[in-house]
Order: structure tokens, then C-alpha cells, then sequence
């Protein structure tokens, strides 16, 4: 990144992030060049942790912690973590869900938009899952593909029961060519939400959601169907087939803004986020550090981590998650 004569430069690393992670591209990369000239080093003294692996513990320096994945963060070994929880914790956490890294989606997804002519005319509804194990073919989102289907055929563009011919190659211009998009998370946790709802938002199309039960608090519930406010898959049915019906309904819904009132909150603007990380790279060294290094339980936490052989990250690295 080209240098100015006026600004500060700021050394960083990432350590233990998926596959074909690229830092020069990385939404928080970005934001930190707003402010600073960035250079990415192995030697950098602050470094973004995601959740898939252990190198990290080698790591003296100061640990921010990154995930978007429903893995609470352990300040014991970070310093500072940036996830999907519903936590306060001084100057140490920043609530940001996985769908604010997706930049372009979710500007998108921001976006007010008019239901284009034509659009309940579309097909009934998409399904993009890419997990074909045993145990995930039978999940909340894999039960709702079943029930809708005994409704209206619906269109699978991933691995998982894909019925279109082959997994689709752009995701959102799939979803585009449909009414509904069952946008379901992987598990239902508190403030756990991920990209599934915006890129649907983005593309057009109706996210039929369940997750998060406090989804409602998070985006405007005019905009989707929440499916977790429903008693059971059938009463799920019903409302999906009456708006299917209900031409103005649809269109109506279609048309909602993805926050109230159209306006991106606060707390998921850029400057919020780069205010959260100037705090920690505007610090004094020793200032910034806020866990625990020396202490007893700081290194047993350490040494119990060490020890992690067969956890999540190993599924992960090897391909089996």
C-alpha cells in the first residue's frame, strides 16, 4: 500500500485464517487504511486471530481475536476480539457479525430498491447448501427444503440436493431468479448471524430465515420471513404459500428496506470499527495488552489450548468439518 507523508504506519499479521484468506482484500485491512499506510509482516506486533488453528500461541505480541464462525471468544488468550456475541466487555470487544464482511453484498442489501415488473412471477424458491454429509441433510434448513418442495419444486443450486444440473457458480445471480431463498444459519444462537439473509436481500429475493432468535433486533422484520416465529414447519408452509398468492403482499415485503427506515445502524458503520481499532493500534505498547501473560491461569489456558489435537480446528484444516 502506497505511503503518505502525514500518516502513521501501523504493521499487522493474520495467523490461523481460512483457506485462500487474502489480507490485502480483507474488509478490516481496508478499514485500517482509512487511517493508517498498512503493512502486512510475519513480524508484526498485532496480530488478527481467526478461529482454525492454534499458531497463534506463538504470538506474543498483542491478539485480536476474529471469528465469524459460532465460536464464542477467550479473552484469556486474546486481547481483543471482534464476533457475533451480544457481549460488553470495556474497550475489549466490538460486536460485528460475519454479514458486515461481506462488503458488496451487503451495500447492496442496503440499498432501496422497487420490485422490478414481473418479479412474483419469478420461480418459487432457491436453496444453496453445499454440505452433503449424513448429518447435515437433516437439519432445520434440509426439513423446510423437503416441506416447501412438497408445495412448489425448489430449485437446489449447491452440493446438497442439487436438482438445477450442478452448483450454481454465482450465488447471487442464482437467488435472483427467485421469489424465496430459505436462508437458514447452521445452528440458532443468539446474535450468531451470518451472510445468509443480506446476500438474499441483495439479490432480490425473500429470505425465509431461521437462526438467530433475536433476528428481529436485527434487521427490520418487515423484510423477511422469520421462521422462528413459527410453531412448526406447516405453519412455516402456510405463511410462504399465502405469500406466494398475494401478489401485493409479496411486492410489498420485497420492498422493504433491510433496517428500518432504510438507515445502516451505528454500530455496523465503518467508522465505528475503525474507532474500535485505532484504540488498540493508537496505544502505547504496554497499554494495549489487556490479557493475561504472566499469570497462573494465563498459561494454563495456554497449555490446555496447546494440547487441542482432534477439536474444531482439526476437523476443519483436514476437510472434514
Amino acid at each position: 500500500m502506497s505511503k503518505t507523508t502525514d500518516r502513521n504506519t501501523i504493521r499487522i499479521r493474520f495467523i490461523d485464517f481460512y483457506r485462500g484468506f487474502d489480507p490485502d482484500v480483507y474488509f478490516l485491512t481496508r478499514i485500517l487504511s482509512r487511517r493508517y499506510d498498512v503493512e502486512i509482516r510475519d513480524d508484526a506486533h498485532i496480530a488478527f486471530v481467526a478461529p482454525f488453528g492454534t499458531r497463534f500461541l506463538n504470538h506474543k505480541g498483542i491478539r485480536i481475536y476474529v471469528t465469524g464462525e459460532n465460536i464464542r471468544p477467550d479473552f484469556n488468550l486474546h486481547d481483543y476480539a471482534i464476533s457475533f456475541d451480544h457481549l460488553t466487555f470495556e474497550d475489549r470487544h466490538l460486536r460485528l457479525p460475519l454479514y458486515r464482511f461481506y462488503e458488496s453484498e451487503f451495500e447492496l442489501a442496503c440499498q432501496p430498491r422497487k420490485a422490478p415488473p414481473g418479479a412474483e412471477n419469478r420461480d418459487f424458491c432457491s436453496y444453496v447448501v453445499s454440505n452433503r454429509r449424513r448429518s447435515r441433510t437433516s437439519t432445520a434448513r434440509a426439513e423446510v427444503f423437503h416441506k416447501l418442495g412438497s408445495y412448489r419444486p425448489v430449485a437446489a443450486g449447491g452440493k446438497q440436493f442439487n436438482n438445477i444440473g450442478g452448483p450454481v457458480r454465482d450465488k447471487l445471480a442464482f437467488l435472483a431468479g427467485y421469489k424465496f431463498n430459505i436462508a437458514f444459519e447452521n445452528s440458532s444462537t443468539p446474535g450468531y448471524v451470518t451472510e445468509k439473509l443480506v446476500e438474499a436481500k441483495a439479490a432480490g429475493s425473500v429470505p425465509i430465515y431461521w437462526g438467530d432468535p433475536r433476528i428481529e433486533s436485527e434487521f427490520n422484520p418487515a423484510a423477511f420471513v422469520n421462521a422462528n416465529g413459527c410453531a412448526n414447519w406447516d405453519e412455516l408452509l402456510e405463511r410462504i404459500r399465502a405469500l406466494d398468492q398475494d401478489s401485493q403482499s409479496y411486492r410489498r415485503m420485497l420492498e422493504e428496506p433491510l433496517f428500518p427506515g432504510g438507515l445502516v445502524p451505528k454500530r455496523l458503520q465503518e467508522q465505528t470499527v475503525l474507532d474500535f481499532l485505532t484504540n488498540i493500534f493508537d496505544a502505547q505498547s504496554e497499554h494495549a495488552f489487556r490479557r493475561e501473560q504472566t499469570g497462573r491461569w494465563g498459561q494454563k489456558t495456554e497449555r490446555q489450548q496447546r494440547k487441542l489435537k482432534f477439536g474444531y480446528h482439526w476437523r476443519y484444516w483436514t476437510g472434514n468439518s
